[in-house]
């Protein structure tokens, strides 16, 4: 077992592709749990991975033919509903269905994160 950060640098220096790169994300033995999200070179590469120590829990990739161009991890399983004290995930959901894939940038991100915790 190795630290989660280790596995990191092992995967961008190793991981020929994205496929690799997920599967060695998800698969190699780690000494914690950790949520990993990762992004490919093309809109419809991108993954939420869920690791216990020993593997996988779940692996949320995008799905952009059927709607799903984002997904929102904030340290909470998204299987699960977050705890009322601490629902990020709603706010974020509604900023990014607002802004629209056609309208996200590094700008438009940012000013929904910023509204979000400056603003309510």
């Amino acid at each position: 077992f190795s630290p989660a950060s280790w596995l990191i640098r092992a995967t961008l220096s190793e991981a020929e592709d994205f496929e690799t790169a997920v599967y060695m994300l998800a698969k190699i033995p780690i000494i914690a749990d950790v949520y990993y999200i990762i992004g490919g070179t093309t809109s419809k590469q991108g993954a939420v991975i869920t690791r216990k120590r020993t593997g996988p829990v779940d692996v949320w990739p995008l799905d952009p033919l059927y709607g799903a161009w984002y997904r929102v991890e904030t340290n909470y399983d998204h299987w699960n509903n977050p705890p009322p004290y601490d629902d990020r995930r709603t706010p974020a959901i509604k900023a990014l269905n607002e802004t629209g894939q056609e309208y996200i940038n590094l700008n438009t991100l940012y000013k929904a994160h910023h509204l979000y915790y400056f603003d309510e």
